[in-house]
C-alpha cells in the first residue's frame, strides 16, 4: 500500500494527462503544470477534491521513503523490516521520558546505554539515537527501516561464465525435441561446467601473458544464490523439461461460459481401459478407442466412436456424424433405456488437440460443410479442454472400475483382465447407453448441482439445435477426404477404379487426365465422390468397376490386402488383390479362436471393423438405424435381442464369418498363456 497526498511535486492523472503540483495559493488553490507541454494552470481546491472523488483525478505515487507526496508505507515492506522498525520506534519513545533539560552528553550516552539493556537490544550511539530522531521527524515510522545494511558482497569475477553456463542450460531445454525425456540439467553439473570453463579461461590468460587478474571460481551458495536470481519457469523449464514446467506454470484462461447448448464442444479420444472380447469365441481382442464429443454447456456426450480404428479422420468423422443425427433408435433399440438420448445437433465450434488427424483435410472439410467453427489446444495442454478431459475420470471411476474386464493400474495377481472380463462390443454400447442416459444424465454435476439432462433442456430453450437436411447425402458429408486421379478407365484411388457418366463427362469439358478430390466412406469402398479442386461444380458419385471385391469393404482391409499382395505375389493387381484377402480371411480364421496375444486379436479386430463406424454409419436423417453392417451385419444392437450372436444369419463377408461353429464359452474360462504372435502384421493398434 502506498499513501498519497497534495503536496508540492505531488502528480496526478486528468482526462489522459498528467500534471504536477508545483505551488499551493492562498485560498487553498493549487498551481499545476502539465506534464507533457510545460503549460501552467490553476486549479481551484473545490474542483479537485471533487474530481477526485468521482474518480477522474488520480494520484499517482512516486515512491520514496522521504517524499511526502508517495511515500511507501510500512505495511509495504517486509515483516523483518517492518519489525526493525518497531524496535526502534519503541527505543525512542523509551528515550523520550527520561530526557532532562541541560542533558550533557556523558549522561545522555548513559540513558542510552539503560534503555539498551532494559529492552535488551545492540548499544545505541548518540550519533545513532539523532539521526533515527531526525529520520522520525522528517519522513515518519517509515524513515526507520533505512537503507541497505550489513556486509558488502564479494564480487564474482566469474560471474558471466557461470550465468553463460546458467542460460545455455535454459535454451538447451527449450530446443529438446524429444519427447518424454527431460533434460538433465542439475546445479551441481552446471556449476562443475562453469568451474572448468573458468580455470580454462585462466589458463589461457597465463598462456598469453594477460596481466588481468585470474578469475574466482564461485563457492556452490554463491552459484545457487546466482541460480535463484533467474525466473523460476526458465529454472523449471531447465530441470524438468518444457512439458513439465508449462504444467507447473500453467494459468486460466477464463471461463469459456457458452450461452447455449452445442456453442462450444470438445473432442478427444483415449483408450479404454477394459478388454472387449468376441462375442462368439469370446477371446480378449484388448483395449478399444472411445473419441467423443462433449458439449461444455451441459457437460453431456453428443457423439461417440467405440472400436478398435487408430485414432484418424476416419474415428473422428464418425463420431461428428453420430454428434449431428439424433438419437432415436436408442428408444428403439434399448426398451429398457427409460429416458430420451436428448443431446444431438450440429456444434457450432468444436475444440480439438493437436493430433495429426485433427489437422487434415477432411476436418477442415467437415468445418466448411457444417459451417462449424473449430480451433486447437496447445500441444500437452489438456487443461484446456477441461470438459472432455474430465469426463474420461468420471466414466472410469463411475461405471468402468465395476466392470469385469476393467484393467487396474496395478498389477494383481488374483485379477486378469483377458480372463475374468467377459463384455463384448455390442454389451458395452449398451452398458455405456444406459450409463449416459439413465445415470449420468440424470445426475447433478458440478458446483450448480444441476442434471445434464436439465442444463441441456435450460441450454436448448431459445436456441435449439439445428439438424442437417434431409437432401443431404450422409455418406458425401462425413466420407474422409483424399486425393485421386481421373483418366479414361476412371477414378483411381487405392488403386481401386471408379467410373460413372458424370465422370467422363467432367473429363470431356476439363482434360483427359485431371487431379481431383475424393470422398470415401473408409468403411465400404463400393463408392467414392470425386469433384475438381478448387471448382464450383458438385461431388459426383461413381462406383467401383470391381464391386464384389470392394462391397463392404474397409480402407484398412483393402491397405492390408495390398501390402500382402505385394510381399506374397510381387505386384498388387485385381487377380492379387483377391488372393491375398482369402489368405486373410485364412489366417483370421486360425488366428482369432487361438487367441495367441492381445496384440494379434486387436489387429484381427481393426481388420475386420469391430468398431460403431457400422453401426452408427447407419443411422438415417431420423436418427433411426437401417441395420448394421461389417461384422455386425445381420444382428440387432441390442445383445439380447432377437437377432443376437446366438441366431446370427450367415453373411456374405467371409471375414465376418470364420468358418467356425459357435464355441460353448464357460465361466471361468481357463488362464491362456499369450504369446507373440506374427502371422498378421501390421502397425501396432
Amino acid at each position: 500500500m502506498r499513501r498519497v497526498s497534495f503536496t508540492v511535486d505531488a502528480l496526478f492523472d486528468f482526462d489522459g494527462r498528467r500534471y504536477r503540483l508545483v505551488a499551493k495559493l492562498p485560498g487553498g488553490d493549487w498551481q499545476a503544470v502539465d506534464v507533457e507541454n510545460g503549460v501552467l494552470t490553476n486549479w481551484p481546491w473545490d474542483d479537485i477534491t471533487a474530481a477526485y472523488e468521482e474518480g477522474h483525478l488520480i494520484l499517482v505515487p512516486i515512491g520514496g521513503h522521504g517524499d511526502a507526496s508517495g511515500r511507501c508505507s510500512i505495511a509495504d515492506v517486509s515483516q523483518k523490516k517492518r519489525e526493525k522498525a518497531q524496535s526502534r520506534l519503541a527505543f525512542l519513545k523509551s528515550v523520550e521520558p527520561r530526557l532532562k533539560p541541560g542533558l550533557t552528553r556523558p549522561a545522555l550516552a548513559a540513558v542510552l546505554d539503560e534503555v539498551a539493556n532494559e529492552l535488551g537490544s545492540k548499544p545505541v550511539s548518540i550519533a545513532t539515537y539523532y539521526r533515527w530522531k531526525s529520520a522520525v521527524l522528517d519522513g515518519g515510522k517509515m524513515a526507520l527501516v533505512g537503507g541497505k545494511t550489513g556486509p558488502r558482497t564479494r564480487r564474482v569475477s566469474g560471474a558471466a561464465i557461470c550465468r553463460q553456463v546458467m542460460l545455455g542450460s535454459i535454451v538447451a531445454a527449450k530446443q529438446n525435441r524429444k519427447v518424454g525425456v527431460a533434460p538433465v540439467a542439475t546445479l551441481q553439473a552446471m556449476h562443475l561446467t562453469a568451474s572448468k570453463l573458468i580455470t580454462a579461461e585462466n589458463e589461457k590468460r597465463v598462456a598469453l601473458g594477460a596481466p588481468d587478474p585470474p578469475l574466482t571460481v564461485p563457492s556452490k551458495s554463491t552459484f545457487n544464490r546466482m541460480w535463484n536470481e533467474l525466473p523460476a519457469e526458465d529454472r523449471a523449464v531447465a530441470i524438468v523439461g518444457k512439458v513439465e514446467a508449462a504444467h507447473l506454470f500453467r494459468g486460466g484462461r477464463g471461463v469459456l461460459r457458452p450461452r447455449a447448448c452445442l456453442d462450444l464442444t470438445e473432442y478427444d479420444e483415449t483408450r479404454v481401459p477394459m478388454f472387449l472380447f468376441d462375442e462368439r469365441l469370446g477371446v480378449p481382442l484388448g483395449r478399444p478407442w472411445l473419441t467423443w464429443y462433449i458439449d461444455v454447456y451441459s457437460t453431456a456426450p453428443v457423439g461417440i466412436y467405440v472400436g478398435f480404428e487408430n485414432p484418424s479422420d476416419l474415428t473422428i468423422a464418425s463420431a461428428l456424424r453420430h454428434c449431428c443425427l439424433p438419437k432415436a433408435y436408442v428408444a428403439r433399440e434399448y426398451p429398457t433405456i427409460m429416458n430420451r438420448y436428448a443431446p444431438a445437433g450440429l456444434p457450432r465450434h468444436v475444440v480439438f488437440d493437436n493430433g495429426l488427424a485433427q489437422w487434415g483435410g477432411t476436418i477442415e472439410q467437415l468445418a466448411f460443410d457444417l459451417d462449424m467453427g473449430i480451433s486447437y489446444t496447445r500441444p500437452r495442454t489438456p487443461w484446456f479442454k477441461a470438459r472432455v478431459e474430465g469426463m474420461f475420470e468420471v466414466l472410469n471411476r463411475t461405471l468402468l472400475r465395476e466392470m469385469p474386464g476393467f484393467v487396474l493400474a496395478k498389477d494383481m495377481h488374483e485379477y486378469d483382465p483377458a480372463v475374468h472380463g467377459c463384455i463384448g462390443l455390442r454389451h458395452f454400447l449398451y452398458i455405456l447407453h444406459a450409463w449416459l442416459v439413465d445415470v449420468f444424465m440424470q445426475e447433478p454435476q458440478g458446483v450448480s448441482m444441476q442434471t445434464p439432462a436439465a442444463l441441456w433442456e435450460e441450454g436448448t430453450r431459445d436456441y435449439p439445435p439445428s439438424f442437417l437436411a434431409r437432401s443431404q447425402d450422409l455418406d458425401l458429408l462425413f466420407g474422409i477426404k483424399r486425393t485421386g486421379r481421373l483418366d479414361h478407365r476412371g477414378v483411381r484411388f487405392a488403386n481401386l477404379r471408379y467410373h460413372s457418366p458424370e465422370l467422363h463427362a467432367l473429363r470431356r469439358r476439363h482434360g483427359d487426365k485431371l487431379a481431383v478430390e475424393v470422398k470415401v466412406d473408409p468403411s465400404n469402398l463400393a463408392f467414392v465422390h470425386a469433384r475438381l479442386p478448387d471448382s464450383s461444380s458438385g461431388w459426383v458419385r461413381a462406383e467401383a468397376t470391381d464391386l464384389t471385391y470392394a462391397q463392404n469393404l474397409s480402407l484398412h482391409r483393402h491397405q492390408l490386402n495390398q501390402r500382402n499382395a505385394r510381399e506374397q505375389f510381387g505386384d498388387d493387381s485385381a487377380a492379387s488383390l483377391r488372393k491375398a484377402q482369402d489368405r486373410l480371411h485364412e489366417l483370421i480364421a486360425e488366428a482369432l479362436p487361438a487367441a495367441l496375444s492381445i496384440r494379434s486379436n486387436s489387429l484381427i479386430a481393426r481388420a475386420l471393423g469391430v468398431g460403431t463406424q457400422h453401426i452408427f454409419n447407419n443411422l438415417n436423417h431420423d436418427g433411426e438405424l437401417t441395420g448394421l453392417s461389417g461384422p455386425f451385419a445381420g444382428d440387432s444392437l441390442h445383445p439380447l435381442g432377437a437377432n443376437n450372436s446366438s441366431a446370427r444369419r450367415p453373411s456374405s463377408d467371409p471375414a465376418t464369418t470364420l468358418g467356425h461353429q459357435q464355441m460353448e464359452v464357460s465361466r471361468p474360462r481357463p488362464r491362456r498363456t499369450f504369446e507373440g504372435d506374427h502371422s498378421l502384421k501390421g502397425d501396432r493398434p
